[in-house]
């Protein structure tokens, strides 16, 4: 038997694995952009925190490198290039390394803390996700989600060891439980979590009911699994042992993030399109508050070991440091290089007939879509010729708005277009000159833009 199961994961190991050496072998003297990600249309954030909370890295999967700040200091200590999709990063070995996982490398990137230089680099297989650390710091769990698999790393010796097969399309969300004899995996299709036992290596309850399943996190009992579900704006709330959901917490729209302070008494929920967190409390599940001030927040949350803090991770990768007492932004970190783009200042105008509303920089006016939704353009073909789509970029803007609600999509077309508070801007075609408003009230669904979106 014991020689049956050493010949099954050698097959396994060759089938999901192997097949990625190569690739990353061949991109040992290319930098990252030679490689297309396979899997850049899967879009996600990470952000980690050292222990002793002086360092912070944080990745987009749509940048070819990783942010590394230091966060007594405020700064940027390095940007480490040579990704093609980063995917998660987690701290390991008492915060002395920290790991990449990389999915079109297919890679997990080890890297000293201190020097920030490469130590190591495990080959896990395309679709490298999202990643674990069991308690006693031993092994991590890595999420494959082109192969709907869980590879088992040993992190004392940098070797997978075993993948464990059953899951559909697991990506970012991956939890230990705290006594390390289960982990929880989310799968994006058929929005559910596998749970598996570590010893037995093997999927033994699959719990449903999720919609648009993103982060999960475990209490520190043990006892309850939060899911935050973008489909119907909530947090779901599981009993473990009896595996089904038993409370439902309505919270804003597209709910990305459910992180839980360790001290198990909070939880914050990210909503990417109102660029909130709400604040939950644990274990009655009552909303206490809302922050605002993010940019499209997802599940890149952490807290400070005490619980006190927590770090939120935006769409241009700063990292806002909140008080979790107050419930307020006390800090704003972000890279300050000479290649950023200058600030974008947009200009509040005010008409009789409609009252302030929002112009660019040039005075021309900005228009909202009533047909749009949030972080959705429905103006295509011909109507884009009427309705040109606005963007810009480190939008600046006074007059009651806040930057923060600025956002940016990418169309269906691959144009950037900015978002406020979710929805598309644009202009009229037919306003020729600073201050005209000719396209308020077209068809009763074209609207110049004011803070509250007053018609």
């Amino acid at each position: 038997m014991e020689k049956l199961k050493g010949m099954l994961l050698a097959v396994l190991l060759f089938v999901f694995i192997l097949p990625a050496a190569s690739l990353a072998s061949s991109n040992e003297t290319k930098t990252s952009t030679d490689v297309k990600g396979f899997d850049s249309n899967i879009t996600n954030n990470s952000l980690a925190v050292s222990p002793d909370e002086e360092t912070a890295v944080v990745s987009d999967s749509r940048e070819q490198s990783l942010l590394v700040y230091d966060l007594k200091k405020g700064t940027l200590r390095k940007e480490i290039k040579g990704f093609v999709t980063p995917r998660n990063i987690v701290f390991v070995d008492g915060g002395s390394e920290f790991v990449v996982s990389d999915s079109t490398l297919g890679t997990l990137r080890f890297y000293n803390t201190k020097t920030l230089k490469l130590k190591d680099e495990v080959v896990v297989g395309p679709g490298a996700f999202g990643t674990a650390v069991s308690p006693d710091g031993r092994t991590m769990y890595v999420n494959n989600q082109a192969h709907s698999t869980v590879t088992i790393v040993d992190l004392e010796t940098h070797k997978p060891i075993s993948v464990i097969t059953g899951f559909a399309q697991p990506r970012q969300g991956i939890v230990v439980s705290p006594d390390g004899a289960y982990v929880h995996v989310t799968n994006f299709l058929g929005d559910k979590v596998s749970v598996v036992d570590t010893a037995a290596k093997q999927i033994v309850r699959e719990i449903t009911g999720f919609s648009k399943i993103r982060a999960i996190s475990v209490t520190p009992d043990g006892g309850t699994l939060y899911a935050a579900n973008s489909g119907r704006n909530s947090i779901s709330a599981v009993d473990i042992s009896q595996g089904k959901i038993v409370d439902e917490i309505q919270v804003g729209q597209d709910p990305y993030g459910a992180a839980l302070s360790p001290d198990g008494k909070i939880l914050f929920a990210s909503n990417k399109l109102d660029n909130t967190i709400n604040v939950i409390t644990v274990p009655d599940n009552r909303v206490i508050g809302t922050i605002n001030g993010f940019n499209e927040p997802r599940q890149a949350i952490t807290f400070s070991k005490d619980s006190k803090r927590a770090y939120v991770l935006n769409h241009d990768l700063s990292i806002s440091l909140v008080d979790v007492d107050t419930r307020t932004i006390t800090k704003t970190i972000q890279e300050d290089r000479h290649d950023k783009v200058d600030p974008y200042k947009l200009q509040v105008l005010k008409s009789e007939k409609v009252g302030n509303y929002l112009a660019d920089s040039k005075g021309m006016t900005l228009y909202y879509f009533t047909k749009d939704k949030p972080g959705v353009s429905n103006c295509t073909g011909k109507c884009l010729e009427i309705w040109p789509p606005f963007h810009a970029e480190n939008i600046k803007v006074s007059g009651g708005f806040h930057h923060s609600d600025f956002g940016t999509i990418t169309r269906e077309d691959g144009q950037k277009q900015t978002t406020y508070k979710g929805y598309p801007l644009y202009y009229f075609s037919k306003d020729l000159q600073a201050g005209d408003i000719n396209g308020q009230g077209v068809n009763n669904i074209w609207f110049v833009l004011n803070k509250n979106f007053e018609r």
